[in-house]
């Protein structure tokens, strides 16, 4: 070990998996230890997410930080990632946070000052329930801090670390996990269980006579509960597995098995009666989020079967409007037979009055051409006239004439002077 290993007390594994919403407030809360003496180990075990990016986005704004970043190719499970970080460790004390949960500022402050001081193999401390928006959970899962409470009270009676074990995994979550190297030494790597390698662990540590100390009242974690907790993906298969772990350790047990017929109880009641409640309680919540679309659906099947009755009457007002239209074609059909016809009617009157016009038009070109003629005969009367009155026979005629008349009136004048 170098000198620069040689002043890390502490090594903090953070095993990721598709935390990407959770992980940089997990990273966060180890570098705002008050305690600063940390190596911080983070492995995104393959997520799928984008918890690699916000890894690496945390590590480039923390550059004197002591992080190493790592990432598997293949996802290897929880157990495998969290024994890795552990061969990596440089530190005196070894302790694991996941990446959806949150240390309080003073953890590891109050836990390598307990350790140093009274020798302490392995410390817990309690924990403050949260939801996926890091909100106080407890009255969210009352059946969950009903056991854990439970748990507690079972510890403070008699401050014996197995027999509270054997009653149930009061220590919750590898991230309450704090333990001095030699810890790891003597009781070796977690093994690949997927739902029970925390409590596996814990039973072994125990096993092993280590000194033990669990810090109730205390809450210096925060166990995020959520719909993807490891433990709620199959929680029948998690019983199972549970079961067969403590199934496996009885044969091992010398101490009174009391806490442990009353686990095993609580198992059997949980996957009869609690399981039931727990899925009884998320219908009900899924219920909560269907009934504003029920009612959404249902004022859209009314707003729709208006819409069908609209449409309905807008049917039979048109079918009244193509009847309706379909007699008023008929009419026009019968006036267009009738106009035609008038229009036949029409045609032959102006082909008529055509050929009328056509005949007046011949008789005025004749009469003009009468007219014409008559006026060129006229003039040459007149002409004619005019040469013949001013003619010297007619001037001599005249003459010779003259007396005849003269006479002719005397005669007239003279027959009526006798008549009267």
């Amino acid at each position: 070990m170098n000198q620069a290993h040689a002043t890390i007390k502490v090594s903090v594994i953070l095993p990721v998996y598709n935390h990407a919403r959770w992980v940089q407030q997990a990273i966060a809360s180890v570098l705002a230890q008050s305690f600063t003496s940390f190596e911080l180990i983070i492995i995104d075990d393959a997520s799928i997410d984008t918890s690699w990016q916000v890894i690496q986005s945390v590590c480039a704004i923390n550059p004197a930080a002591r992080i190493r970043c790592l990432r598997h190719r293949t996802n290897q499970g929880a157990p495998a990632t969290i024994n890795e970080g552990l061969q990596l460790a440089y530190g005196e004390y070894l302790s694991i946070l996941n990446s959806d949960d949150v240390w309080e500022a003073g953890r590891l402050q109050r836990l390598v000052r307990l350790a140093d001081s009274q020798g302490v193999d392995f410390i817990s401390t309690d924990v403050a329930v949260l939801d996926a928006d890091s909100n106080p959970k407890e009255q969210a899962e009352p059946h969950w801090v009903a056991w854990f409470e439970g748990l507690k009270q079972d510890y403070a009676v008699h401050a014996d670390t197995k027999a509270t074990l054997l009653r149930g995994n009061f220590l919750i979550t590898t991230s309450n996990f704090f333990f001095h190297r030699r810890v790891y030494e003597q009781v070796g790597q977690f093994a690949e269980l997927r739902y029970v390698h925390d409590y596996e662990y814990a039973l072994r540590v125990v096993a092993a006579g280590l000194h033990v100390q669990f810090l109730s009242g205390e809450k210096l974690l925060g166990y995020r509960l959520h719909d993807t907790n490891t433990i709620r993906e199959k929680p029948l298969a998690a019983i199972e597995e549970n079961m067969q772990l403590l199934l496996r350790w009885l044969p091992l047990l010398s101490a009174p098995l009391a806490g442990l017929s009353a686990q095993l109880q609580d198992l059997y009641r949980y996957t009869c009666e609690e399981w039931l409640t727990l899925v009884h309680q998320r219908l009900l919540a899924r219920e909560q989020e269907l009934l504003p679309l029920i009612r959404d659906r249902d004022a859209w099947i009314t707003e729709r079967d208006q819409l069908i009755r609209d449409l309905q009457q807008h049917v039979a007002e048109q079918r009244q409007w193509l009847a309706d239209r379909d007699g008023w074609i008929r009419e026009r059909d019968a006036w267009i037979v009738q106009r035609d016809g008038w229009l036949v009617e029409r045609d032959t009157l102006i082909q008529q009055q055509v050929a009328a016009l056509a005949a007046r038009d011949q008789w005025v070109a004749d009469r003009d051409g009468w007219i014409r003629e008559r006026d060129v005969l006229i003039q040459q009367l007149q002409q004619q006239q005019h040469v013949l009155l001013h003619s010297r026979a007619f001037r001599l005629g005249q003459a010779l004439l003259n007396p005849f008349r003269r006479c002719k009136q005397w005669l007239r004048g003279g027959e009526l002077c006798l008549k009267s």
